[in-house]
């Protein structure tokens, strides 16, 4: 008498290309048993069960369920590669706007910088043409008598018009010194 051969459990599933958590479900909802346990627990079903398993999932409906729920994991993957697609289609427009608004504000900056050079340039002419019209000033007859300020003469006490004025004060009150704003040191 030939002895009958028994397949393990991951015989089974690697010939029926199913997971083990899927035979479980499979055997308990068929009612199987196995024909042969060892003492460490490892389970032997027979051939019979082995062709039922494999039967199911290679050809009957455990494949199509197999496969509905393979599609559904591939659909979904698509699903999600198409939203990763348009999230990097959306960030790249959202790059390529700050790059042109970085553009502009640069463009900006540089104008601002070449008006402010300007100004610093007219303000160095105002201050030289100050300083040739104070020296013209003094070059003039009597123009050390003149002192020019923000545009403007001004008169300088001379010493004649201060010896009438020392007459006219009545003695005993304070001579003021009439320094100007820009002698203070």
């Amino acid at each position: 008498m030939s002895e009958e051969k028994f397949y393990t459990i991951n015989e089974i599933i690697k010939d029926a290309g199913i997971a083990r958590s899927t035979f479980d479900k499979f055997a308990n909802s068929r009612n199987l048993r196995p024909v042969k346990t060892e003492k460490r627990g490892k389970k032997f079903y027979s051939l019979a069960d082995k062709e039922l398993v494999v039967k199911h999932y290679k050809q009957g409906e455990g494949r199509k369920k197999k496969e509905k729920y393979t599609n559904h994991k591939e659909e979904r993957q698509d699903e999600i590669v198409d939203l990763l697609k348009e999230q990097v289609q959306q960030l790249k427009q959202a790059n390529e706007q700050l790059v042109h608004d970085n553009d502009i504000l640069t463009d900006q900056l540089k104008a601002k910088d070449e008006q402010i050079a300007s100004a610093y340039r007219l303000a160095d002419q105002a201050q030289k043409l100050h300083l040739g019209l104070e020296q013209k000033m003094q070059m003039l007859p009597g123009g050390s008598d003149k002192d020019v300020v923000d545009g403007e003469t001004t008169n300088v006490t001379n010493s004649s018009s201060s010896e009438k004025k020392d007459a006219e004060e009545p003695t005993g009150t304070k001579k003021s010194t009439s320094k100007r704003w820009w002698q203070f040191w």
